[in-house]
C-alpha cells in the first residue's frame, strides 16, 4: 500500500478517465424514471452492484416507494462523511427533440449526452471514481464514508422524510455532501433548500361545458378561477395572501454578507440564451441573486379550462383548475401556506374554489456556513479549480436536504458536477467529460480536507 498525496490520487483518476466515462454510460443506459416506474428495479440492481464493485458494504432498504441504498467504506480518520445521491431521473419527453436517444449515451464534442448524465448519475460516478482512486493508491479512504442513494428524488423523496429519522444512527456522520450542479465560473456550495407547497385550485360552475352562445348568461369557470388568482398577486410581484410572509425569518448579518458576495447573474447572456422578454420587475443582473435566493414564490405552474387543443371550439368552461407551486424560505411551512390560501379564498368570496395540497410538501432548511464541511469544500475548490467556491446560504431548489439538517443535526453542503447549462431535466441533457473527471478530483479533495479538519 502506498501513501502518496493527492497528486497520486489525481493521476489515477486521470489514467482511468475512459473507464469512468464508460461506467457513467452504463448507468445512463439503464432507464430509471420514478414518475412512471420505468426501469427502476433494473437500475436498483445495477446501483447495488456498482456500489459493491467500488467496495461498499451495501444494504438495500425496501420502502413504500423505490428502494433506498446505504453503504459504508471505512477510512483512516475517525471522521465520517455522509454522501447523498439519487438514481432516478426525469422523464425524457419530448423524445423526438433529442439528437440521440435519451437512454443510448452518446459522446459528442467531449460531452456525454443522455438522460441522467448530470442529474444525477454523473454526480454518482464522480464520487465513486474518487473513492476507487483512494483505494487503489492508498488502500483506504481519508475518512469514513457513508452513502445514501434513493430512487424517488424526482418525486419529492416521499420515502426519505421517514427513512432518515427512522435510521438516524445508521446515517450518523460529522457532515454531509449533497448533490448539486456547478455555475459556469466556479463550484457552488448550497447550504440548504427552499421548501415546497404544491397546490391545486379547482373550480366548477356547471357539470358540463356550454356552447359559447350562452356566455352572456352562464358563469365561466375559467374566468372565476383567474379572478381568484388575480387577488393573490399584483403586477409588482407582491403576494397579497394574508399571512404568507408571517413565518419568514430575516437574514442575519452573516447571511447578508454571503449574499453580497454572490456574483451578479449574467443577465445579457440569459436574455439571449432563453429569449427572455424581460426579468421580473426589470431587475438588473446584480439584483437577481438576492431576489432569487431569499424570496418565497407563488407560481402558477399550470392552468386548465375549456378547450386547449388545436383549432376552434366555442364553449363556456364549466370546470377550471390551476397548479400552484410555492417555494418557501426559512421558516415557512407548507401547512401554514395551505391554510393562508384557503382563508384568502374564503375572505374574497371564493369559498366554492377547492384547494388541495398535492403531496406532503417539504420544509426549507439552512446549514452553518462556518462548518468544517463547508471549509473542506472551499479548500477543495481552490485546490482543484483554483477558484473560490460560491457560497449560497440557502439553495434555490426544493431538494430534501431538510431531512438531514432537521433529523441528523449535522452540517450539510450541496456541491457537485454539471454546469447549470447542462440541460438538466430538459432534452439533450449532457455532462462535459472534463467536468466529470475534475469533479472526481474535487470529491477526492473534499474527503482529504474534511479528514484533516
Amino acid at each position: 500500500m502506498t501513501t502518496g498525496g493527492l497528486s497520486e490520487v489525481f493521476a489515477y483518476i486521470d489514467a482511468h478517465a475512459e473507464q469512468t466515462v464508460a461506467d457513467l454510460c452504463e448507468l445512463c443506459r439503464q432507464p430509471s424514471i420514478s414518475t412512471t416506474h420505468i426501469g427502476i428495479e433494473g437500475m436498483a440492481v445495477l446501483m447495488q452492484e456498482r456500489l459493491e464493485r467500488t467496495g461498499f458494504d451495501v444494504t438495500r432498504h425496501e420502502t413504500s416507494h423505490n428502494p433506498i441504498f446505504t453503504g459504508f467504506l471505512p477510512g483512516r480518520s475517525d471522521k465520517t462523511l455522509l454522501f447523498y445521491n439519487h438514481y432516478d431521473v426525469q422523464p425524457p419527453d419530448p423524445e423526438d427533440e433529442w439528437i440521440s436517444p435519451p437512454f443510448e449515451p452518446a459522446i459528442r464534442d467531449g460531452h456525454v449526452f443522455a438522460r441522467g448524465a448530470t442529474d444525477n448519475k454523473g454526480n454518482i460516478m464522480s464520487r465513486l471514481a474518487a473513492f476507487e482512486a483512494f483505494l487503489a493508491v492508498r488502500g483506504e479512504l481519508p475518512c469514513n464514508v457513508k452513502y445514501l442513494i434513493e430512487g424517488n428524488e424526482e418525486m419529492s423523496s416521499p420515502s426519505l422524510r421517514h427513512f432518515v429519522p427512522e435510521n438516524a444512527e445508521l446515517l450518523s456522520a460529522d457532515g454531509c455532501i449533497w448533490e448539486d450542479t456547478f455555475r459556469e465560473d466556479a463550484p457552488v456550495l448550497s447550504l440548504g433548500n427552499k421548501g415546497m407547497c404544491y397546490l391545486e385550485l379547482s373550480c366548477q360552475t356547471a357539470n358540463v361545458d356550454f356552447h359559447s352562445s350562452h356566455a352572456q348568461i352562464y358563469e365561466n369557470a375559467g374566468w372565476r378561477l383567474t379572478w381568484a388568482l388575480g387577488t393573490m398577486k399584483d403586477e409588482n410581484e407582491n403576494i397579497l395572501i394574508d399571512g404568507y410572509y408571517d413565518e419568514v425569518v430575516p437574514l442575519n448579518e452573516s447571511e447578508e454578507a454571503l449574499i453580497e458576495k454572490i456574483k451578479s447573474y449574467d443577465a445579457d447572456e440569459r436574455m439571449k440564451k432563453f429569449e427572455l422578454r424581460r426579468f421580473l420587475l426589470d431587475l438588473p443582473g446584480e439584483e437577481l441573486p438576492r431576489r432569487h435566493l431569499t424570496n418565497p414564490s407563488f407560481n402558477i405552474a399550470g392552468l386548465n379550462a375549456g378547450y386547449t387543443g388545436q383549432g376552434r371550439k366555442t364553449i363556456v368552461a364549466g370546470r377550471a383548475s390551476a397548479k400552484i407551486d410555492c417555494r418557501l424560505v426559512v421558516a415557512q411551512t407548507p401547512e401554514h401556506i395551505y391554510q393562508c390560501v384557503r382563508r384568502h379564498l374564503d375572505k374574497h368570496g371564493f369559498k366554492d374554489i377547492e384547494v388541495e395540497m398535492l403531496g406532503t410538501g417539504s420544509y426549507p432548511a439552512k446549514s452553518d456556513p462556518e462548518s468544517t464541511v463547508v471549509k473542506a469544500c472551499q479548500e477543495a475548490s481552490r485546490e482543484v479549480y483554483g477558484k473560490e467556491a460560491i457560497i449560497n446560504p440557502f439553495g434555490s431548489g426544493s431538494t430534501p436536504t431538510w431531512t438531514i439538517i432537521r433529523h441528523l443535526g449535522i452540517p450539510l453542503c450541496s456541491t457537485g458536477v454539471g454546469y447549470i447549462t447542462a440541460r438538466t431535466h430538459s432534452v439533450n441533457e449532457n455532462l462535459k467529460i472534463e467536468h466529470l473527471i475534475e469533479g472526481a478530483k474535487y470529491m477526492a479533495a473534499i474527503c482529504e480536507r474534511f479528514a484533516a479538519s
